[in-house]
């Protein structure tokens, strides 16, 4: 019967403060809608993922060698550490498919148990046949029992289709560097068997050491006894983080576990500091209600859950609302627009993550509540049954100085003190602001920054209208020089070269070799100052130099093809917003012994393109800026798509907290307005007293969140991809957007609130308590 008594009370006291209870619902709900809807997307990714690689059971490392004998397969699989070594083959491989797609090989032998398909369909026969890209297949209208023909050294080679599959090795995997989205038309994979390429290559042939490490076991020194069981022949090894769809899928899984980091803090941290001095407010209002019940006999246990249960329901309420929202619309659309091929797509979600989230905000709600009540507990009903003693007051600093106090108005003299008086108000009311107009100008900074990386890079840094990717066994630099193409032209070698870095680390690092001459590619210092690439050394980007450790004058060693390591200085630093390597001059790459081989041709056309030129077979592969630009901006769409969201929910939240402390205040001086009623004070003048208030801790709160807009801005920008280099600069018009709306907010609420001063009924407001 209490506790029915009790409970009837309770919905009778949170109907009578809904607009406080429907504001913490909300903030809760959007704190958790947030935190697990960010964090559903990276953790779907991340489990789906290593999913596919447990199923194929992937390798570890590869160690790209011409010819690996039996010897070195062997000598590898007994170094400390080393699960399994076995030997693949792997290229790129021409079509005659329409418009002549390119499929990526890979040739396993009928014992091979590393870097297996994940058959959807049919089988993976160890005698014959060929498994092939399952999305590529859909995309050409191929099935199983089809057959398809792939060219490997000039030669046809005409296989019959047994499976479809897809692979750990392609869940994000582009074509060339032309290319930096996945097409499923244009690129794919096919897996045979070794005995295939006996009919193009005339043997068995392998160019890869595929090797499965144990667990806990130091890849780093691993790397280094891999590298002397080999020798000179090393071409290179490529850890798994390294490998190319491996390291996008673990970019896009960085990406957006830092958004679900630092953003979700944010929201917890002015969620928390609202909430916990609303509910204070509200227990404290409730002072005469506790005197009653305990005058009553109600016991302290029961007093105490009553007004907990306050915070606990809605704490509870907003939390799985978030819990069922976050994931379903904020994950279910973002996963989908990661241009991942995955085996599956259902979300995963964090619950621990969740769990913590959850305890936060019962912190924040039942136990900043269980606390007040506590607090009041501590007193006798008769003295809680009396109105609580209003402060002392006290002479506040701007009294002090006598030229400024006294010309004051009388108006702005009651504001002043009014503010000290209730400087704890003002404190909370500020932070609440500049917690919300920090995540509006962090938001709009990284979107803006994000939006001028393309631009950036396709408009400042490389300036060619077009980028022809070409067949290397076809042409070389005197060849292309003497082509006399209507146009400015720039030959470059894109490659991947074998690095052993001062700190004894390895990886196989992007490396471009071109021209002294470097019309169509333009390099800048972080300060806008132009950069050439040495003569003498190696031009390294400023994020790969900060990663590592470097500077200029530091000295890496290069992998040189058929002898040992180079040591090669950093001669110059550069800025490159996305893609991260090393550059060198032609002449500098040939002293170290090798031979400059262009893979690319970057032209800048007086006229048209020339389609004869682009038709013919030396040809692999082209793409205008445009679409490079396009492409870039595609890929990182998804993030800007993301922090849409977090710009729309953070000017929600930024409505909410001023909303509810807007009219906690208000609602706290009711008696006081009407006061002024009394004395004479007209609406307009009683307006100005408590709105200039409210204008003013959004004033300071909006000043103190360009600062913490600008922190988080930097801190996303600095971990958001290694391949990005972002410097998260806030600029003026992001920082005035998020002034006008926060004010806008502001305005609306003073509205709101200044049409609630003119229905305030003055007698039940100065009545005394009965």
């Amino acid at each position: 019967m209490v506790k029915g008594s009790l409970f009837i009370k309770s919905l009778r006291d949170m109907r009578k403060s809904k607009v406080q209870f429907i504001s913490i619902f909300i903030m809760a709900t959007l704190a958790v809608f947030i935190m697990t809807g960010l964090d559903s997307i990276w953790f779907t990714v991340e489990k789906h993922a290593d999913a596919m690689y447990r199923s194929a059971n992937m390798s570890d490392l590869w160690v790209t060698v011409p010819n690996p004998s039996e010897q070195m397969v062997w000598g590898i699989s007994k170094l400390d550490g080393v699960k399994l070594a076995e030997k693949r083959f792997t290229a790129d491989a021409d079509t005659v498919l329409p418009g002549s797609p390119t499929l990526h090989v890979y040739a396993l032998d009928g014992r091979s148990t590393l870097d297996q398909p994940e058959l959807q369909e049919g089988k993976f026969s160890k005698s014959g046949g060929a498994v092939l890209d399952s999305l590529f297949a859909k995309a050409h209208n191929l099935k199983t029992g089809d057959f398809i023909s792939i060219k490997l050294n000039g030669r046809w080679l005409r296989l019959q289709i047994d499976g479809l599959a897809l692979s750990g090795e392609h869940v994000f995997a582009v074509k060339n560097s032309a290319s930096l989205a996945p097409d499923h038309s244009e690129y794919g994979f096919i897996i045979i068997n070794t005995d295939a390429l006996k009919s193009v290559y005339g043997q068995k042939i392998y160019n890869q050491i595929s090797v499965k490490t144990l667990p806990g076991s130091d890849v780093a020194q691993l790397v280094q006894k891999v590298g002397a069981v080999v020798g000179n022949n090393l071409i290179g090894i490529t850890l798994q983080k390294d490998n190319g769809s491996v390291s996008s899928v673990n970019s896009r899984i960085q990406q957006f576990r830092t958004l679900s980091v630092v953003f979700p803090i944010l929201f917890l941290l002015v969620t928390a500091l609202i909430t916990q001095s609303t509910m204070v407010r509200m227990i404290e209002n409730q002072r005469s209600q506790i005197g009653i019940l305990k005058a009553l006999g109600y016991s302290r246990r029961s007093i105490l859950w009553h007004y907990t249960s306050y915070g606990v329901m809605v704490g509870v309420l907003g939390s799985v609302s978030g819990l069922l929202t976050g994931p379903n619309i904020f994950g279910r659309i973002m996963v989908r627009q990661l241009n991942l091929t995955l085996n599956s797509y259902s979300l995963k979600i964090n619950y621990l993550h969740f769990i913590f989230v959850l305890l936060l905000i019962l912190m924040c709600t039942g136990g900043v509540s269980f606390l007040a009540c506590r607090k009041l507990l501590s007193d006798a009903p008769a003295f809680l049954l009396r109105d609580k003693p209003p402060k002392s007051g006290q002479h506040i600093f701007l009294e002090s100085i006598s030229s400024v106090w006294e010309k004051m108005k009388f108006s702005s003299k009651l504001i002043a003190r009014n503010m000290v008086k209730n400087k704890g108000r003002l404190i909370m009311s500020t932070i609440g602001v500049m917690g919300c107009t920090g995540v509006i100008i962090s938001a709009l900074t990284v979107r803006s920054t994000l939006s001028g990386i393309s631009d950036y890079t396709y408009g400042t840094t490389f300036t060619f209208n077009q980028k022809i990717v070409l067949d290397t066994s076809k042409v070389n630099p005197t060849y292309l020089k003497n082509l006399e193409l209507d146009g400015i032209t720039q030959q470059i070698e894109e490659t991947a070269v074998q690095v052993i870095f001062p700190d004894g680390s390895y990886k196989m690092e992007l490396t471009n070799i071109t021209t002294k001459e470097s019309p169509l590619i333009y390099l800048q210092d972080i300060d806008g100052n132009p950069v050439s690439i040495p003569e003498n050394g190696v031009l390294m980007t400023r994020k790969l130099c900060k990663e590592k450790g470097l500077k200029k004058g530091d000295i890496i060693q290069i992998k040189i093809k058929d002898k040992g390591y180079a040591a090669v200085p950093i001669a110059e630093i550069a800025y490159i917003a996305s893609g991260q390597g090393i550059y060198m001059t032609d002449t500098y790459w040939e002293s170290l012994g090798e031979t400059f081989k262009p893979s690319a041709l970057l032209v800048r056309w007086n006229g048209e393109p020339d389609q004869k030129f682009l038709d013919r077979d030396i040809v692999s592969d082209s793409a205008t800026r445009e679409s490079m630009q396009d492409g870039l901006s595609s890929s990182l769409g998804v993030v800007n798509l993301a922090v849409l969201f977090l710009i729309v929910l953070g000017s929600s939240l930024a409505f909410v907290v001023l909303y509810n402390t807007g009219m906690l205040n208000y609602a706290e001086r009711v008696r006081d307005l009407a006061t002024f009623r009394v004395l004479g004070f007209h609406h307009r003048e009683i307006q100005y007293l408590v709105l200039i208030e409210n204008y003013f801790s959004v004033l300071l709160g909006m000043l103190s969140g360009i600062p913490v807009g600008r922190f988080i801005s930097w801190l996303i920008a600095s971990t958001i991809d290694e391949r990005l280099d972002l410097l998260g600069n806030i600029k003026f018009m992001d920082v005035l957007t998020a002034g006008i709306m926060t004010a806008f907010f502001a305005w609306i609420v003073n509205k709101i609130i200044a049409r609630k001063m003119k229905e305030i009924d003055i007698f039940e407001a100065l009545k005394s308590v009965e």
